[in-house]
């Protein structure tokens, strides 16, 4: 009858097995990556959820404010330009006929000019 071992197989060679804490720190190189994931065995799955949660509810929020913002800006500058352009422009009339009686004023009185 046949040995049957269960769950992870060990390494038949003691020399292919390495104590990581014997290991000089100045030897091992780590990927960001990799420090990175080595975080997820610090933190239980709970606070990794939500952190996970709380990052993509900021993201969305942010989101909707930046869109919130640009639609407000732009109602805002319409409606302010909507109204206050017909101001601009009948005081530009008002303007150039106030110019125009006050030249003809002056050539018709032969007055100087002032």
């Amino acid at each position: 009858m046949a040995h049957v071992q269960f769950g992870p197989q060990q390494p038949e060679v003691e020399e292919d097995l390495v104590n990581w804490d014997e290991v000089p720190d100045e030897e091992l190189e780590e990927t960001a990556f990799e420090r990175f994931e080595g975080l997820k065995e610090m933190f239980p799955a709970p606070v990794r959820s939500a952190v996970t949660t709380t990052v993509q509810l900021t993201w969305v929020v942010a989101q909707n404010s930046f869109s919130f913002a640009r639609s407000a800006a732009w109602v805002l500058s319409t409606s302010a330009l909507l109204m206050v352009m017909p101001y601009i422009v009948d005081k530009e009339l008002h303007d150039v006929e106030k110019a125009q009686l006050k030249q003809q004023q002056q050539l018709l009185l032969g007055g100087r000019p002032s």
